[in-house]
């Protein structure tokens, strides 16, 4: 869990010192590399979440936290193509943190015989 927060809290901070600084253009090149970038997060997100949920899901709280704020930022700021795209990195961390709980009501109750 700890790991899994501070690799959050990192993208958190990047994400929105870049938007801060208006660099997200210079730095992510295009607003396609940032919806790849959420697809990618997805597959691997979702992977994580359903071998080590709790990391996975502390990961992605703060990545979705820190995609809003860049988000929120870019729109307001000279970069609004990247508005939408970062977006979508939220959503997809969210996602991951929905599945990230569905394992924990899918396990299976030890047999008693």
């Amino acid at each position: 869990m700890v790991v899994g927060s501070l690799a959050g809290v990192a993208v958190l901070y990047e994400l929105v010192s870049l938007a801060h600084r208006g660099q997200l253009e210079k730095t992510l090149h295009s607003p396609t590399d940032v919806l790849l970038g959420a697809a990618c997060l997805l597959v691997f997100g979702w992977g994580l979440a359903l071998v080590a949920p709790r990391v996975g899901r502390a990961f992605a709280l703060f990545t979705a936290t820190g995609a809003a704020a860049a988000a929120a930022i870019a729109a307001s700021g000279n970069e609004r193509a990247f508005s939408v795209p970062l977006c979508w990195v939220a959503g997809a961390s969210l996602l991951v943190v929905w599945a990230s709980y569905r394992p924990d009501r899918q396990e299976r109750r030890a047999r008693t015989t």
